[in-house]
């Protein structure tokens, strides 16, 4: 009993000259804080087979594709020097196996299934999201750093297809996948292309 007065004697008399210490002068100099650069965490995985954030009811993708290594963006089609049709597809990174189990081999990155596969398209947008400016399911585009749909006659987004494009005037063409999934350590969101 007299050694647990004792040490809240000293734990008091310790708080006390820290109390006091907090109203003096101080001879240290105010330190201003650094600044830190928030790092991003991985949204929620979306829930497969429907729901909030998850796909379209019905819709399945299983197993799930592991994070997004890149967008990428090529020509699809080039009707004219004043209308060219862009496609996009994400690519995720191989972990445990995954490109080889849907059909790929032993690749570094693969595409969500191979094409024809019945869950192709449930795997690119539980990968992909939904665009910012039009809400479907497929990669938000841009020209020049404006979305697509701001771009006046520059670009628009493809009538039917969300990670298509058409690409009217000469600049760049980006499309970025929404962060409803992780990205790999040296991967990216979005995948650009030039029109000249």
């Amino acid at each position: 009993m007299k050694l647990r007065k004792a040490f809240l004697v000293v734990l008091c008399a310790g708080a006390g000259l820290t109390l006091a210490r907090c109203g003096g002068a101080s001879s240290t100099p105010t330190v201003t804080p650094t600044p830190v650069v928030p790092t991003a965490t991985p949204s929620p995985t979306p829930t497969p087979g429907g729901g909030a954030s998850g796909l379209p009811p019905g819709m399945v993708c299983d197993p799930t594709p592991p994070p997004l290594y890149k967008m990428h963006v090529k020509f699809h089609s080039d009707q004219s020097p004043e209308r060219k049709v862009l496609d996009s597809k994400p690519l995720v990174i191989n972990v445990d196996g995954y490109c080889d189990r849907v059909g790929f081999g032993g690749w570094k990155f693969c595409d969500t299934r191979v094409e024809g596969d019945p869950q192709r398209e449930a795997c690119d947008y539980l990968v992909t999201g939904r665009a910012l400016d039009t809400g479907r399911w497929g990669p938000t585009w841009y020209f020049n750093n404006t979305l697509c749909s701001q771009a006046g006659t520059a670009c628009a987004n493809h009538s039917a297809n969300q990670f298509m494009a058409v690409a009217k005037d000469p600049g760049i063409f980006v499309a970025c996948a929404a962060e409803v999934w992780p990205v790999a350590e040296n991967g990216e969101r979005c995948g650009a292309i030039g029109n000249n």
